[in-house]
């Protein structure tokens, strides 16, 4: 690879992966159908095209394949504010407001509630209730935080709408079905039936002819 090439890719976070852990990445990227560049600034370039595209999933992947990642968490310290409560690791940064380890961030306060939210789509129901419970705790701990609080809401509103579908889906399967359909079986039932009537009612017609 050219020296020019190495300087390009490392003024950025995507790009410094990419260069130092490229089949990783372009294993990713394969993951998502995508065939991967073998030109390293082609690869970084892909794989930014599949951040825009998905988002927090594929960075959220990225960041695990970060060649640094074990270091970057030795030397940050096990502090309560570096507690991420998504992970269960001390390595949240506060200032920047992400996960080192799951890229999880805090809600903000700033009005993003859809992007906050769209973090739990992946999350089963029993890790999204793990995760209300350490917020909960956390809010109870500092109850002057007042997007802390709102977060707790948030996440107690998810969940509540996750049972409620849960609740309808259910009541749709039990559900009598309104449609009143027949099958081939009681179609031929109930052409013997009528048979049998007619054959009854021509037998009567006939005796009280005779009486007559």
């Amino acid at each position: 690879m050219k020296q020019s090439e190495t300087h390009t890719l490392g003024q950025n976070r995507i790009d410094y992966i990419v260069y130092h852990n490229a089949s990783a990445v372009s294993h990713l990227l394969e993951q998502y159908g995508f065939e991967a560049p073998k030109n390293p600034t082609h690869l970084a370039e892909a794989i930014k095209e599949l951040t825009r595209k998905k988002g927090r999933k594929v960075i959220k992947e990225l960041i695990q394949l970060h060649p640094d990642k074990e270091a970057i968490l030795k030397l940050t310290a096990p502090e309560e504010d570096n507690f991420c409560g998504a992970c269960s690791n001390d390595s949240y940064n506060t200032e920047g407001n992400f996960c080192k380890a799951c890229g999880h961030s805090n809600y903000s306060g700033t009005g993003d509630e859809d992007s906050f939210l769209s973090q739990f789509e992946n999350y089963k129901d029993r890790e999204l209730k793990r995760y209300y419970q350490t917020i909960v705790k956390k809010s109870n701990a500092n109850p002057q935080d007042k997007n802390l609080a709102q977060e707790v809401q948030m996440v107690w509103n998810e969940i509540r709408t996750r049972k409620l579908a849960l609740k309808k889906e259910e009541a749709t399967q039990t559900e009598t079905p309104k449609n009143f359909s027949i099958t081939k079986d009681e179609l031929i039932l109930f052409g013997v039936v009528f048979i049998a009537g007619a054959l009854v009612g021509h037998g009567l017609k006939f005796n009280f002819s005779n009486v007559k």
